[in-house]
């Protein structure tokens, strides 16, 4: 699902991708409301990196948050972190923690 995040909200490709990935995952997974839903990780750079909009990235928070499966916040994004790939995209929070940002709020 990582992908088709990023494609549906970053490329914003047809929404039905979604829709045609968790059909895909049901039928491979016993229970798809098991799978980890996340828009960032440690491994990859962040969604900021490639789409630089804002709005595309807190879309893609809310669904992450609440479409079928567990929702991963990755730290930093909170402060809309833009690293590239690894290492780039563990920025280090601690340093520059902004409890004002909007995301933080």
């Amino acid at each position: 699902m990582y992908y088709t995040i990023r494609d549906v909200f970053g490329s914003q490709k047809d929404m039905h991708n979604i829709r045609n990935r968790y059909a895909q995952e049901g039928g491979k997974f016993k229970d798809i409301s098991a799978l980890g839903l996340f828009v960032d990780n440690h491994d990859n750079a962040r969604f900021m990196n490639s789409f630089h909009s804002d709005k595309r990235f807190k879309s893609a928070l809310v669904f992450a948050l609440t479409g079928t499966g567990i929702p991963f916040y990755y730290y930093g994004s909170e402060q809309d972190y833009a690293g590239g790939n690894d290492p780039h995209n563990r920025e280090s929070l601690w340093q520059d923690m902004d409890t004002t940002s909007a995301g933080y709020k």
